[in-house]
């Protein structure tokens, strides 16, 4: 396995699947299949390398999270497979494929370049809840970077997180992270209830206060600030702090409760001076909790969630993972975490290479991107000394038995988020 994170961070053209290594040197035998099928790596240890590297990089304790899909749309053979959002539709709009889904935790470097430092990599199973898997993710990396109550870590979630619950069970098992979520525009907030005396004939007291619609707000701020952000001209922030989300029985993770809680937080609008003629005007409508104050360093820390982005990009389009298709999940979990861990060799290496510009490539004055660094990287990799390990045999192996015919594979049905939630 050392050796396919070897062939992974040094690999020139297409190398996203074991049979492109094939044609390796180091990688050709047909073993590199048995050990992604079989290997097993030390998530704990990978998990406190990382960090430790990041850490040493500078890079602060700002992470990512997001999920994304790895369709598998005629794999019957494939077990636990569910209708996932791929992009790729008209108009930008996402197409439903039946597949896997993944979810990655990445630290980032708040710097104007794409690289990020890549610490999780789990797959969402059918039966999982998104939620309970996240709030994992965050304990085990808040239990390796060294967070502490007074100087918690910052994790940058989408709008497909739920914020209130999210928060709710952090602040529950006592972890020390801060989180920031995108929120939809078509949200409702309250504020505190206003203290009144007790009636005298009883009555259980208010929960909600005044509400607050994020797309038209009715009441004053409790803060804001304004200041220039580049080719975006001024950004307007403000910030209502102490606010909650209404909670029903029917909210998901609070139904055996008995008292609903209250989960407050602050609610974050940013809105732009200029926007790029595609995108159309409104708020960046943010959920925060935690202590920093400093609402502009907070929208502008959020805007660097999409280096995420690009590492998916790296992971699909420059080191082609998706040509390998595997059919069990396992496999394709193992294969992602190479993919990281060889990443991370490219992290470590691109502060010690000489850039090389093809003729095509804008000239920039920022550090190479993965794709470069892995370009100029592969020939030291290749030339590097290599301890010498157990000899490789020099024929083929004996095949399948004369007369053994293989036995039909086990078909699996797509698993439909109705049927998960029945309990079928």
């Amino acid at each position: 396995m050392f050796s396919l994170v070897d062939e992974l961070a040094a690999g020139q053209g297409r190398c996203g699947c074991p049979a492109h290594l094939s044609l390796s040197t180091v990688t050709g035998h047909a073993a590199a299949y048995r050990a992604l099928r079989d290997g097993e790596i030390d998530t704990g240890r990978a998990l406190r390398a990382a960090c430790e590297i990041a850490t040493r990089s500078g890079l602060p304790r700002v992470y990512a999270v997001d999920t994304t899909a790895w369709p598998r749309p005629n794999a019957a053979t494939s077990p636990d497979r569910q209708p996932q959002y791929t992009p790729g539709g008209p108009r930008g709009t996402a197409l439903i494929k039946t597949g896997w889904r993944y979810q990655h935790v990445v630290r980032l470097s708040l710097t104007p370049d794409s690289w990020v430092v890549p610490v999780l990599a789990d797959r969402i199973a059918s039966d999982d809840d998104l939620v309970e898997v996240t709030v994992d993710h965050i304990t085990r990396v808040c239990a390796q970077d060294g967070a502490r109550p007074a100087d918690p870590s910052l994790f940058l979630l989408d709008s497909g997180y739920p914020a209130a619950r999210i928060t709710h069970l952090l602040r529950e098992r006592g972890i020390p992270a801060d989180v920031l979520v995108r929120l939809a525009t078509s949200q409702t907030m309250w504020t505190r209830p206003e203290h009144r005396a007790a009636h005298p004939l009883g009555g259980r007291p208010r929960r909600h206060g005044f509400r607050l619609t994020l797309r038209e707000p009715g009441l004053p701020p409790d803060a804001g600030v304004s200041g220039p952000v580049g080719i975006y001209g001024t950004v307007t922030v403000r910030a209502w702090h102490q606010v909650h989300p209404k909670l029903t029985r029917a909210s998901r993770g609070f139904t055996g409760q008995g008292t609903l809680p209250i989960v407050e937080g602050s609610v974050l609008l940013a809105r732009v001076q200029h926007l790029r003629p595609s995108r159309r005007a409104g708020d960046l409508a943010l959920w925060y909790s935690g202590r920093r104050r400093d609402l502009l360093t907070l929208v502008m820390t959020y805007l660097a969630r999409f280096d995420i982005e690009h590492y998916f990009r790296y992971l699909k389009s420059t080191a082609q993972a998706p040509d390998f298709h595997p059919r069990q999940p396992g496999t394709l979990t193992t294969w992602l975490r190479l993919h990281a861990y060889a990443y991370l060799h490219l992290f470590c290496a691109r502060t010690h290479i000489t850039h090389h510009r093809l003729p095509w490539e804008p000239a920039t004055t920022t550090s190479p991107t993965p794709g470069q660094t892995r370009r100029q990287v592969s020939p030291a990799l290749r030339n590097a000394w290599q301890p010498p390990g157990h000899p490789k045999p020099g024929h083929p192996g004996p095949g399948r038995p004369a007369g053994k015919r293989r036995k039909r594979r086990t078909r699996y049905p797509i698993i439909r988020k109705n049927a998960v939630h029945k309990g079928k």
